[in-house]
């Protein structure tokens, strides 16, 4: 039946599209070479092909690319960028190119889904960057044969050019070549950061989406869907800087949002310390059948920072700082000296709080020396990090039209305090809100190039905010004043009836909550018992809107 398949497919591939299929095998592409990929072909790679040092594989816009399954479990078809090796493949919008199983018609959205994965390996790029594992500065790659001497990485050069992934879309990958040994979607393997990585789409991999191992690449405009193990990772000393990722999760099965470690084995020096803003992850959901244990896990000695992201929709806990024991060298230790800085995020859970209790948001060891995670609680109070909804506007994980991640401008991803995005450098782009995304629908960089676009996740057109956006005759029929206030805040109502009054602080806790209200057209607030700081104002109506907005307490 499999081989029934194949030839329908190439015959539709070949026939109804006019392009010929090019079978390629390692032995085609070759130290010094420079090999030109174009669109007007379909690439059918079959097993291991390695872009050797010194060769040159260019990737025309609007190719695709697809790998053979092959039968046995240990010789996946996969293509590696070996050392000293350079990729070209820049797509764009219109004309991304594409990466995927050689089942996966491309024309076809009800063909594979978020599910259909393990059908090929992966795409991995080898570098010249800094790493460490086991004391070893180069290193073979995880899941290529040790025997195998293109899969060395590593060296001392961070600054190595690897060449260019931009509109790339990974597929239906992660294929298992020994037991717990599969392929990323992408692995990064001591790649530097003269490397341009940016809209990439990582969908449906059986292992992890994304994985850092050393070097210092910097990566923008990053999305991984539906990966079954962790959806970003980093390790052995990923010192490079992210901007603008993106990652939803399955409901079935899941690991962490971002598995961060510092080295391997752990703990040891050097570590990674990578610097991250604007990423939005969406865990399994509340009542996931997934695991899904924790949203970002900080371990292994990891320094590094997050800031002005947010963190939703998980089924277990937010957040971990790994905390072992007095005097070990582990993330925890990093957090107390400075090193780890977790700045200004949204980490939303349901009615959560800021502590390791069955409704709290942080995983505390069992063998800590914070057993109560006093530090890591200071450390996300003091540096503006709330237990707010971020108003995503719809979240879904079905083909179903309705994932759209963009946030409101209502909600809490805009209205909180953002952490300053690092100037003068050039890989940092200035923006108002936290998460990888805008409330501006023409600013939603997934759409028209990714699988989630031509598998329609993401709607046509834009979904409305269905919590904080009111109509405009509402906005105009209630207001609030003085802002700052100081002793009372007066509010003012011209039609609707108001049903109740709610101020909230940054953590999402009601600091005062007035229902069963008699109607009334204005009404005095006290403010007596409330600190000075920055909350936020809810009012419900009774035609079932609600206005939040921030209110300053002096």
């Amino acid at each position: 039946m499999k081989i029934l398949y194949t030839i329908i497919s190439f015959l539709t591939l070949s026939g109804l599209f006019g392009q010929d299929v090019v079978n390629i095998i390692d032995s085609d592409i070759n130290a010094g070479q420079s090999v030109n990929w174009t669109n007007d072909k379909v690439y059918l790679l079959d097993g291991l092909v390695f872009v050797e040092d010194g060769a040159t594989l260019t990737i025309e816009a609007g190719t695709v690319v697809k790998f053979t399954e092959r039968a046995d479990v240990g010789n996946p078809s996969a293509l590696i960028i070996a050392r000293g090796g350079k990729i070209y493949a820049e797509g764009t919008a219109e004309n991304p190119i594409i990466f995927t199983a050689e089942q996966d018609d491309v024309n076809d959205p009800s063909d594979l889904g978020p599910k259909d994965n393990a059908l090929w390996g992966g795409i991995v790029i080898l570098g010249k960057g800094v790493t460490q594992k086991n004391g070893n500065a180069e290193v073979n790659v995880e899941g290529i044969p040790t025997t195998e001497s293109r899969g060395v990485y590593g060296g001392t050069d961070n600054a190595d050019d690897s060449g260019v992934l931009k509109y790339v879309s990974i597929r239906h990958g992660g294929r298992l070549l020994s037991s717990g040994n599969e392929l990323n979607g992408l692995t990064l393997a001591g790649v530097g950061s003269k490397t341009k990585l940016e809209y990439i789409e990582v969908y449906a991999n059986s292992d992890d989406g994304i994985e850092f191992f050393g070097g210092a690449a910097n990566l923008k405009y990053a999305v991984v869907a539906f990966a079954e193990d962790d959806s970003y990772d980093w390790d052995e000393v990923y010192t490079g800087k992210g901007q603008f990722w993106f990652s939803v999760q399955r409901d079935d099965i899941a690991d962490a949002g971002g598995e961060c470690d510092g080295t391997t084995p752990d703990d040891l020096t050097p570590y990674s310390n990578p610097t991250v803003y604007n990423w939005t992850h969406i865990g399994s959901g509340a009542g996931a059948a997934a695991s899904n244990p924790i949203g970002w896990n900080l371990r292994a000695g990891t320094a590094g920072t997050i800031a002005n992201s947010v963190l939703t929709e998980m089924k277990g806990k937010l957040i971990e700082v790994q905390d072992k024991a007095a005097g070990v060298n582990d993330a925890y230790s990093k957090l107390v000296a400075g090193e780890l800085k977790i700045l200004n995020n949204v980490l939303h859970r349901p009615n959560g709080t800021m502590d390791g209790s069955s409704t709290g948001i942080i995983r505390v060891s069992s063998t800590a020396e914070d057993a109560t995670a006093g530090a890591l609680i200071t450390h996300l109070t003091n540096n503006k990090n709330s237990i707010l909804t971020p108003n995503i506007v719809s979240v879904s994980r079905s083909a179903d039209e309705k994932l759209d991640p963009r946030v409101c401008k209502d909600g809490a991803a805009y209205t909180t305090e953002l952490a300053g995005i690092p100037t003068g450098d050039d890989f940092y782009t200035q923006v108002d809100f936290k998460g990888a995304f805008s409330a501006n629908w023409d600013e939603l960089w997934i759409r028209d190039w990714t699988t989630l676009a031509r598998n329609k996740h993401l709607p046509g057109s834009p979904i409305n905010c269905s919590v904080f956006t009111l109509d405009e005759n509402v906005r105009e029929y209630i207001h609030y004043y003085p802002n700052p206030a100081s002793g009372n805040v007066v509010i003012e109502n011209q039609n609707d009836k108001v049903l109740g009054i709610q101020i909230m602080d940054l953590f999402g806790r009601t600091v005062m909550n007035a229902i069963n209200l008699p109607s009334f057209q204005k009404i005095e607030i006290p403010l007596n018992h409330v600190q000075s700081g920055v909350y936020f104002i809810g009012i419900t109506t009774e035609g079932g809107q609600i206005l939040t907005k921030k209110l300053i307490v002096e």
